[in-house]
């Protein structure tokens, strides 16, 4: 899974969320009209805008669809710990709605991984993180770089 976001502050949400198969098959795919402002750097970065997104359903309409597709799944997300926060904002808002996604796997971070396989050290003594080689800034471009990535390491291995 990946997504497209607001920006790094607060209040967050999704403005684009796409999920691949082990396979690479698109799973989920959509724009979403966020309920929030978009940071211009976020824009930059991803393109969307508050008037490209207008006419996109919001996340309360497309979060039973999704959930759909990660139920009884393995969840592996490059950036888990961002995208499982945008996630929790975005559930958190849907209240009484949002009940089942407390239940969902844990979600597994590549980026984590990648560190560990690139072996660059921080200056806190851990692995530096590394940006996402091959992305495209799209949800699911991400995604399926994401996935080639995982590849990519575990056939190294």
């Amino acid at each position: 899974m990946d997504s497209e976001t607001t920006g790094l502050g607060t209040p967050i949400d999704f403005v684009e969320v796409g999920v691949v198969s082990c396979r690479g098959v698109p799973l989920f795919d959509s724009l979403i009209n966020p309920s929030c402002p978009i940071e211009s750097g976020a824009s930059r970065v991803h393109g969307h805008t508050a008037e490209s997104l207008a006419s996109q359903r919001r996340f309360h309409e497309i979060y039973a669809d999704l959930l759909d597709v990660l139920w009884d799944k393995r969840v592996v997300v490059y950036n888990a710990s961002y995208d499982r926060r945008v996630w929790d904002a975005a559930v958190g808002r849907l209240g009484a709605r949002a009940a089942l996604a407390g239940e969902l796997a844990p979600w597994e971070c590549v980026m984590r991984a990648f560190a560990a396989y690139v072996g660059e050290r921080s200056k806190r003594g851990g692995y530096k993180n590394q940006k996402l080689p091959g992305g495209d800034h799209t949800a699911l471009g991400d995604a399926r770089a994401t996935l080639g990535l995982i590849e990519r390491m575990a056939e190294a291995t």
